[in-house]
């Protein structure tokens, strides 16, 4: 599963620490459905401004809405948000865990979701 992966790097080491062995299979997936049941996201979009790229928040995601779309996240992004260099963060409480990045191809639709109020530009 790509969030499992993608949350390696921020439990696996403390874990080690923890249990001052190398984590089993069954350690590693236990501490990870912990952090997972607790977890929220955010999703970004990139626009480019002048040499740079800017990210805006336009989306919230619940561990369960982030489930519903978990199998196949980029083809959701695509049908619901369109086309984009998308940032999806983790977080564990207010922690930050990791950043996924995806990058469906296509026209988007997500352009009325930036305005004055995510401090980003307002679409033309």
């Amino acid at each position: 599963m790509w969030i499992k992966n993608a949350f390696r790097d921020y439990y696996k080491p403390k874990l080690r620490r923890t249990l001052k062995h190398e984590p089993s299979q069954d350690e590693i997936d236990c501490r990870f459905e912990e952090i997972y049941s607790q977890t929220n996201s955010i999703l970004l979009v990139g626009i480019n401004e002048g040499v740079g790229i800017q990210f805006y928040e336009i989306a919230r995601f619940t561990k369960e809405e982030v489930d519903a779309f978990r199998d196949n996240p980029e083809e959701y992004l695509f049908n619901r948000f369109g086309g984009g260099w998308f940032k999806l963060n983790f977080y564990e409480g207010p922690t930050f865990i990791v950043c996924v990045n995806f990058k469906p191809k296509g026209e988007p639709k997500w352009q009325h979701l930036v305005t004055k109020k995510s401090d980003g530009p307002i679409p033309s």
